[in-house]
């Protein structure tokens, strides 16, 4: 049986047996209440041992294990649970109580990252009622795919050597979890689909599908393309003349950047750094974030894409129309901010600052002088300046573009206006992808003719077939999800075995 998957927080492509689990369960009767005290503080002592043992084997999560830890022995969130079992409820209702008080709170919240942090909350309350009956463990499947409702980082910390993928009801693409799970290398998807414990798995998050106890022949085609995609290395092949670079959203990511061998960030996606907080994040706390990164990656390239927002990237701290440049002008302050403190972080002279949405060459001069006047005023650097070219109306007057240091072809958004093509829709069809390319081969010979560098930034990036398309084209530069790493390591060797590429 297939399934759609609704929304992908972490590509990955797996074959597993799966296990259905639910972290809630039911509320227990209450005994007396000194043998609910008892349990309740039974309860935060496993827990505090639990996440100790995961400090010892998971040290790189040190500083967010301890936070949970400082959360589990609470005087206060023991205290409120005390209260409620001493008017009648067990110690596991004290503790649901507590959650859904707490999480109604945070949900109040305009901020769409504080909202997906409830999860965090309920991770360590759950952790302790499950630890009242043992709830929390169950026999393991060697290399298991996990459905459950929602995922919590510790279980994820806990299971990570074994858990292959996940599918969930509902989740944020900033949660803990599924930061972590991009930083794992772990699918992470949102779908209806129905499976039970032993069912046989295939997550395929390019394609946007779930397949549960597929058929022999899918089996096949699946352990097939698996085999093929994993007999490429996980590290970048030689690969003169391309640039393999890499999108990411977060510092957590930039290990494995390095890691895979890849020549820089062809993207990073600032807004979700805004998304962090209900209000605007300072210029210090901005220039520690994009700093950190520029070390990081030291004398690789990185592009910080000034914040995207509009559609479903909405903040309640900034006058938001939808997806464009006029959100900058509708918020200056928040904007230059933001620029400022991405100039202050240039130490090694390696980022670059992209306009995402542009949609005429007036938008880009506006803000190329906007970003110019800024860094003139505080000293800094001018780093390059380009442009994600993701609308219609760009594309067909790219020639009248002038003064672009690069050009980041973003498919998602150019594809969804030119085709109707909805970004969540997966990528089984891809019929349109040779209209695209032929489309861009005008943009390809521009950027030549004028020496703008240029790159394909999406998900069509990362499928192989067009992948070797853009290639033909003359594109050398492509920008994927680390995590897909093998996928241009497929495109490129079979583009360069191609006797005519053209």
């Amino acid at each position: 049986m297939k399934y759609e998957i609704k929304s992908v927080l972490s590509e990955g492509y797996v074959k597993a047996k799966a296990i259905s689990f639910k972290f809630h369960s039911d509320n227990e009767e209450v005994l007396s209440k000194e043998r609910e005290f008892e349990k309740l503080e039974m309860a935060i002592g496993k827990t505090k041992t639990q996440f100790e043992r995961m400090i010892d084997e998971n040290n790189d999560l040190s500083d967010y294990l301890n936070i949970l830890i400082l959360i589990a022995t609470d005087p206060e969130l023991k205290k409120n649970c005390q209260s409620r079992i001493k008017i009648g409820l067990s110690a596991k209702g004290a503790l649901y109580d507590v959650m859904n008080k707490t999480n109604s709170e945070i949900l109040k919240s305009t901020s769409s990252y504080l909202r997906e942090r409830t999860s965090d909350v309920s991770d360590v309350l759950l952790r302790i009622a499950s630890n009242i009956d043992n709830k929390n463990e169950f026999t393991e499947i060697d290399d298991f795919i996990l459905r459950t409702e929602i995922l919590y980082p510790s279980f994820l910390i806990q299971k990570r050597k074994n858990l292959v993928g996940v599918i969930v009801d509902k989740g944020g693409y900033t949660s803990h979890a599924a930061i972590m799970c991009r930083a794992f290398d772990i699918p992470l998807v949102i779908s209806d689909c129905d499976i039970k414990y032993g069912d046989t798995v295939i997550i395929d998050s390019r394609k946007k599908i779930i397949d549960v106890n597929p058929s022999s022949e899918d089996i096949k085609e699946f352990d097939k393309e698996y085999e093929i995609r994993n007999s490429y290395p996980k590290h970048a092949i030689s690969h003169e003349g391309f640039k393999f670079l890499a999108n990411v959203s977060t510092n957590y990511e930039l290990d494995k950047v390095l890691d895979y061998g890849f020549d820089g960030i062809g993207l990073y996606r600032t807004e979700m750094i805004f998304m962090y907080n209900d209000r605007p994040y300072s210029f210090d706390e901005q220039k520690t974030i994009y700093t950190e990164a520029v070390e990081k990656l030291k004398d690789k390239t990185i592009v910080f894409r000034t914040f995207d927002v509009g559609d479903d990237k909405n903040l309640s701290y900034l006058r938001v129309e939808d997806k464009g440049v006029r959100n900058y002008f509708n918020n200056p302050v928040i904007f230059e901010t933001q620029v400022k403190a991405i100039l202050s972080s240039n130490k090694y002279d390696n980022l670059s600052i992209m306009f995402p949405m542009i949609e005429t060459y007036k938008d880009f001069k506006e803000l190329r002088k906007w970003v110019i006047k800024i860094a003139k005023k505080n000293k800094y650097k001018i780093p390059k300046i380009g442009m994600m070219l993701e609308t219609k109306s760009a594309l067909e007057t790219i020639k009248k573009f002038k003064h672009v240091d690069f050009i980041s072809v973003g498919t998602n958004d150019l594809s969804k206006e030119l085709y109707n093509v909805d970004r969540n829709q997966g990528v089984s069809d891809i019929s349109y992808a040779r209209d695209l390319t032929k489309k861009l081969s005008v943009v390809v010979a521009y950027a030549a003719k004028k020496k703008i560098s240029l790159s394909i930034c999406g998900e069509l990036a990362s499928i192989k077939d067009v992948a070797i398309m853009f290639y033909k084209i003359g594109v050398r530069n492509l920008s994927v999800s680390p995590s897909l790493i093998r996928i241009l390591n497929m495109s490129l060797e079979e583009f360069k075995n191609i006797p005519d590429k053209k």
